[in-house]
């Protein structure tokens, strides 16, 4: 399985995939690879490219609560293009790499996509304090999935929750 944690570290809250991704990556899961990336359409392509099992993590600018957080499937559903848009520093979202990649039939077997929502994306902004409330949280999640998964329990389709 791969993690791929997406953004970037000198523009706040979009350094939230980053940070989950680290945090992950000092669990030292087993049969885990973790990876970052600044969220360009063919990096994150090149990233789960031969993968079985991916996790991607991103920051999000939807319009809901500062830290909620986010899980989408992308076998069950598009992921929503509203979750790309954000005024992040790597263009192309998330969504659209990954509308590319299902064009192209490039998606790995499992594709799962973990969002928080931000609030500050300006240059050489702090992480908000509800998006670093959010991220210990999200790597908990993850991990527990990562298990779950590793040991072939299935997940839902969606879900979304501010808690």
């Amino acid at each position: 399985m791969k993690v791929i944690g997406v953004g970037n570290e000198w523009r706040g809250d979009d350094a939230a995939g980053l940070l989950v991704a680290r945090g992950l990556a000092a669990e030292k899961l087993s049969q885990v690879e973790v990876v970052e990336c600044r969220g360009t359409a063919g990096e994150v392509q090149d990233a789960f490219n031969g993968a079985d099992g991916v996790i991607v993590v991103d920051a999000v600018s939807s319009g809901g609560p500062p830290g909620t957080r986010y899980r989408f499937d992308a076998h069950q559903g598009e992921v929503p293009m509203e979750f790309s848009r954000s005024p992040s520093s790597h263009g192309w979202g998330v969504a659209e790499a990954l509308a590319l990649a299902r064009v192209l039939g490039e998606l790995p077997p499992l594709l799962i996509i973990y969002g928080i929502e931000g609030q500050n994306f300006d240059s050489g902004r702090d992480l908000s304090p509800e998006v670093a409330a959010a991220i210990p949280e999200m790597v908990r999640r993850i991990k527990q999935e990562i298990r779950e998964r590793l040991k072939g329990v299935p997940r839902p389709e969606r879900r979304t929750d501010g808690t």
